[in-house]
């Protein structure tokens, strides 16, 4: 694959520098490559903007003072802003590698038996539970600093 491929399949890359928006470029991944932890990325991303924006709406014009809730939630908005920007280079980077050796990483269908079935479904119950385990505590620490 040549460059000018590379650079057209990682478009998404670009929405990581918009600031309230910087999440949206693993959403888009997430429903185009089907991968759950692209879009648990896209909602811890998302999730401080979207709180910060309802405190506004809430409260008004927010007091920026150290200890105030609007300047907490502000500081982990910016701090996994400039994560989001590292980690979608470093997917886009991996994609590319996946796109140059699709061969490769061709998934192959193959017959699972009954007990592997079953061991897939309690391992995405595990996962959601992680998922909704984050959620919660983030909130819980959302509702302690208000």
């Amino acid at each position: 694959m040549n460059a000018f491929e590379k650079i057209k399949r990682s478009w998404w890359v670009l929405l990581s520098f918009i600031p309230f928006l910087n999440g949206l470029g693993f959403l888009y991944i997430a429903i185009t490559h089907s991968n759950r932890n692209w879009f648990v990325e896209f909602a811890t991303y998302e999730l401080p903007w979207v709180l910060y924006f309802i405190y506004y709406a809430r409260f008004g014009n927010p007091n920026l003072d150290f200890y105030s809730p609007s300047s907490l939630i502000l500081l982990i908005a910016l701090l996994l802003y400039f994560i989001g920007i590292i980690r979608s280079f470093w997917v886009a980077v991996k994609l590319a590698d996946v796109y140059d050796n699709e061969e490769k990483y061709v998934i192959q269908t193959t017959d699972l038996s009954k007990a592997n079935a079953g061991k897939e479904k309690d391992n995405h119950k595990t996962n959601l539970g992680c998922c909704l385990c984050i959620i919660v505590l983030f909130i819980m620490f959302v509702i302690a600093v208000l």
